[in-house]
């Protein structure tokens, strides 16, 4: 299936604006999103449907840079749109294949922009992932983001969106995650999820941004092997260097 981008799309990831009233590392801890939707029977069912690989795809991009779109009227459909540097062309023509049997716009230049862009079908499946990520039309991690975040195709592809490697010296070698959208409490919950399901050491840690307080998460050094393990059979050749060892 293909079909014409509209003339404009959507950004994701826009920072969180209210981060500034979170506390420090180590302060008294936020209230979690105790009115924020779970994951009912239902929707579990429903996600479920999917083929196993794509379902994990679209957790990290909803994660990373991929955007859900809002629902229309009584709609409860979504699609997913995403869009990458050219020099990023192979990653983004590895998931337009990985994401074909749901239905895709052609992989398209973006006019005087040097991206290229996609989107998915939309359909009640995307439409559930956008109740979880978007419930208030702000992107959050869903309270119940363990029973999402368990497939290491989802941490990868969540790395390549987002991730960097910070790698200085023998003792000094990170993979660290954009979590810059993300609140505190969210960022604690990605990382307790990364702990119970894949046994990393993930941390979050304070940083500026345009004199504000954000928050990015990290794998420990001595989870850095069990990390790589787990997401470099899905890293796209383009990606590599984010995996590199040190010497």
């Amino acid at each position: 299936m293909s079909a014409e981008f509209p003339d404009k799309i959507r950004i994701s990831g826009r920072l969180n604006r209210q981060s500034a009233g979170n506390p420090p590392i180590g302060g008294a801890p936020q209230r979690l999103h105790a009115r924020l939707p779970r994951l009912r029977d239902d929707d579990i069912v429903q996600l479920n449907r999917m083929n196993e690989n794509i379902k994990a795809i679209l957790i990290g991009l909803a994660l990373g840079d991929g955007y859900l779109t809002p629902f229309v009227g009584k709609s409860c459909r979504s699609r997913t749109e995403i869009k990458g540097d050219n020099k990023n062309l192979s990653y983004l023509k590895w998931l337009h294949s990985q994401l074909k049997p749901l239905g895709c716009s052609d992989l398209k230049p973006k006019k005087n922009y040097h991206q290229h862009r996609f989107y998915t079908k939309t359909t009640e499946e995307i439409g559930k992932l956008r109740e979880l990520f978007y419930p208030k039309g702000k992107k959050i991690v869903p309270k119940n983001i363990k029973e999402l975040l368990r497939n290491p195709l989802t941490l990868a592809v969540w790395y390549q969106d987002d991730g960097t490697l910070d790698c200085r010296s023998k003792y000094h070698y990170n993979a660290m995650f954009a979590t810059y959208c993300f609140s505190f409490s969210d960022c604690k919950l990605l990382a307790k999820a990364l702990r119970e399901n894949f046994n990393l050491d993930a941390r979050v840690c304070k940083c500026k941004m345009r004199g504000k307080t954000r928050y990015r998460l990290y794998i420990a050094s001595k989870s850095m092997n069990n990390f790589v393990g787990l997401v470099e059979p899905h890293i796209i050749t383009c990606f590599r260097y984010k995996i590199r060892k040190f010497n």
